[in-house]
């Protein structure tokens, strides 16, 4: 008798069992999750002063910067030209310059072409960043350009810094004694402000910035469906990078988002996450939780997302 009672009292049990885990398993209505934490975008713009820039935080990603110079320039160019590079080199401190035969950070062309600015003016030089990558906060310089007309006239590689400063960003002063003001003389010089914000600039360490800037979530039961958007708005690409998905604070599952490139962004859309119950009230999502990729920013790596009805 004892033993058909437990029999029962264990048929019941696993009854009882079968249909909660069946409760649990049914997808159910679809309920939208709200965003209710994701970090703003940076606005970590570093102040130029009076300094005139193309635009601000651009520079760049390494410091050690390779040029070539065209064999159609001439001896007295060539000369000018790397004189330039080794006293913008000196003045800033934080610089280094080396040649390359090929694919340079920085190119240098000569033509003999007398290019009219108007009242008997011409052009001694064009220069400045021929590609920019523009991410949030830097916007990266990948290839610079400088086109030489003349051979210098003054002993000082005037025109040739000044096209040298434009690769860099800087665009015209109002300074006559400035090496970037818009008409050449043998006295300018390059400025103690420009020298500290170039230091300012690259004595920031180059590094990527995984940022999750978009994220959408539907619960259906124990179900969850998402879409999440990473951008790398650092300064150097991303090799490998883990998204960490936490419900109720408990850890649910990795997944890789695998390499992202510099102002590239990766969206993951995932159906079916299963969820350790149909209860669940908060979803995290978290960038790189175990700290294994060096940011610019580390408050930017999270998003958490209730129950819209909440």
């Amino acid at each position: 008798m004892i033993g058909k009672i437990i029999a029962v009292m264990v048929l019941l049990a696993m009854l009882v069992f079968s249909v909660a885990f069946f409760y649990q398993s049914l997808p159910g209505n679809p309920v939208e999750l709200k965003t209710v934490d994701i970090a703003p975008e940076s606005t970590g713009i570093i102040y130029n002063g009076a300094i005139p820039v193309f635009a601000d935080n651009l520079r760049f990603n390494h410091n050690a910067i390779s040029y070539s110079i065209s064999d159609n320039c001439t001896d007295v160019r060539r000369s000018a030209m790397t004189r330039a590079f080794n006293i913008f080199a000196e003045e800033m401190g934080i610089i280094s310059f080396h040649g390359v035969r090929s694919d340079a950070d920085i190119e240098v062309k000569c033509s003999d072409d007398h290019i009219p600015l108007g009242e008997n003016l011409y052009a001694a030089g064009e220069g400045g960043p021929s590609r920019i990558i523009n991410a949030s906060v830097f916007k990266t310089i990948e290839k610079g350009e400088i086109l030489l007309y003349n051979d210098p006239r003054c002993d000082y590689p005037v025109v040739e810094l000044h096209e040298l400063c434009h690769v860099f960003g800087f665009d015209h002063s109002m300074d006559p004694k400035n090496t970037m003001y818009n008409i050449s003389k043998c006295d300018q010089r390059i400025s103690e402000e420009m020298v500290m914000l170039i230091n300012y600039l690259y004595s920031i360490e180059a590094a990527p910035d995984a940022a999750i800037t978009n994220v959408e979530a539907i619960k259906r039961g124990r179900y969850l469906d998402f879409n999440v958007t990473i951008l790398n708005e650092g300064l150097i690409g991303i090799e490998s990078i883990n998204l960490s998905i936490f419900a109720d604070g408990e850890f649910i599952q990795d997944m890789d988002f695998g390499e992202i490139g510099i102002g590239y962004g990766r969206t993951l859309r995932t159906t079916g996450v299963k969820l350790p119950s149909k209860n669940i009230e908060r979803i995290d999502f978290i960038v790189d939780n175990k700290d294994n990729v060096l940011e610019l920013r580390e408050d930017n790596n999270e998003a958490q997302m209730i129950l819209s009805s909440q």
